[in-house]
């Protein structure tokens, strides 16, 4: 428990970790990766080198200085980190490594001598949260390992099919190696996949959304091949995309809080490009345990027809089953609406704001899509939102 005088010592460093955060954690990162360039096995260095990871660490201890005194308003984060965490094997033992390196990124870019208070109170600070987070990543990792065809770490998978789903979009299908059962998982959860990329001195570990139901032999991920080589960014999806079947990956269990909560409330999701993949698996999900989808809406936003995700599938579905789906084009024909979406667009196919709206995509098309929904009358609480990538907000300040 941290003294009143300590308490008070953190929240006092807050705006200076708003206003200095990311400089300190670009000086952590850089100390840390120089004396142990063995967590680049774990660490996502595309992330890295775009700086998203940075500023990510940066709005989390910064959150943390604020709410110190009242650290159950955290608890959105820590199960979101938590579980990002899980997907990457972190383990107790990192945990004192990356405090060593971040207390002396901000003692030198704050140049505070050794025996500085602020010092003394973040080094208790960060103890406590490092305790929080371990406490609750033993627990994901405990409650995978003891359900049924669950496992804890990394286990040997098999590409059992790879389909091109649009332009630059395909679908992976993976089997357990050991032809042993696979846990099942909640619809809205990913995976952690762990590849060697060849050519490639570490490890690269990726969170992929699953995109089918569960309840299946195997899992399926659908990924958007990113930017190619030479930088960091889109080196797993690329090699994703060139795989073939009898490739070997390591796949973590399925994580992840984005999920369905059971309220008496329609549901309406909406997606931005390959942000469908978790909203896919809620929908086959329903689908496939019988639920009535009649008065369920789903949105998917995409670039152009060459772009859409299981096009064909899921008017299908939309006709079969009769959820009302609706689809926006940034460009071309085909689809219900050309342009972004905007509120009135949104009001004619939502209707009433009585639902629970789960969304995914790019930030700006959430940032853009949770701005509107707030201005035609939903609550805060009605919004359901998953970041790919670092970071917990929609806007960053």
């Amino acid at each position: 428990m941290l003294s009143a005088e300590m308490l008070a010592t953190i929240k006092s460093t807050a705006p200076l970790l708003a206003e200095q955060g990311k400089a300190i954690t670009d000086l952590f990162y850089s100390k840390l990766f120089s004396q142990h360039p063995e967590l680049q096995h774990i660490f996502n260095m595309a992330n890295q080198a775009q700086g998203g990871q940075s500023r990510a660490l940066a709005e989390s201890v910064f959150m943390y200085a604020t709410h110190i005194d009242a650290l159950q308003n955290l608890d959105p984060m820590v199960s979101r980190i938590a579980h990002k965490h899980a997907s990457l094997q972190v383990a107790p033992e990192h945990y004192p490594i990356v405090g060593r390196y971040l207390l002396e990124a901000i003692q030198d870019h704050l140049d505070l001598p050794p025996d500085h208070p602020v010092l003394g109170a973040w080094a208790e600070a960060y103890a406590q949260l490092a305790g929080i987070f371990i406490r609750t990543e033993e627990g994901i990792y405990a409650h995978n390992a003891r359900r049924p065809g669950g496992w804890r770490g990394f286990r040997p998978f098999v590409i059992r099919e790879v389909r091109e789903e649009a332009r630059g979009i395909k679908s992976v299908y993976l089997q357990a190696g050991d032809g042993l059962p696979i846990a099942d998982f909640e619809p809205g959860q990913y995976i952690g996949i762990k590849v060697r990329v060849p050519g490639h001195e570490y490890d690269e570990i990726r969170q992929y959304s699953l995109s089918d139901a569960p309840g299946k032999d195997h899992y399926r991920i659908t990924v958007k091949a990113e930017h190619t080589p030479p930088s960091h960014e889109g080196k797993v999806s690329n090699h994703l995309h060139g795989a073939q079947p009898g490739d070997q990956v390591w796949v973590q269990p399925p994580t992840g809080d984005f999920t369905v909560r059971q309220t008496d409330n329609g549901l309406v999701l909406i997606a931005g490009g390959v942000g469908i993949t978790p909203l896919l698996s809620m929908l086959l999900h329903r689908i496939e345990t019988g639920q009535d989808v009649s008065n369920l809406v789903l949105v998917h936003c995409c670039r152009d027809a060459a772009h859409h995700v299981m096009a064909d599938e899921l008017r299908r579905l939309s006709v079969q089953h009769g959820f009302r789906y609706h689809v926006s084009y940034e460009t071309g024909s085909g689809a219900d609406h050309q342009g972004y979406l905007d509120r009135t667009v949104l009001s004619q196919w939502l209707g009433a704001p009585d639902a629970d709206v789960y969304f995914c995509g790019p930030k700006p098309f959430m940032a853009a899509v949770h701005t509107q929904l707030l201005d035609l009358g939903y609550e805060d609480s009605q919004l359901h939102h998953e970041v790919f990538g670092p970071g917990t907000r929609l806007i960053q300040h």
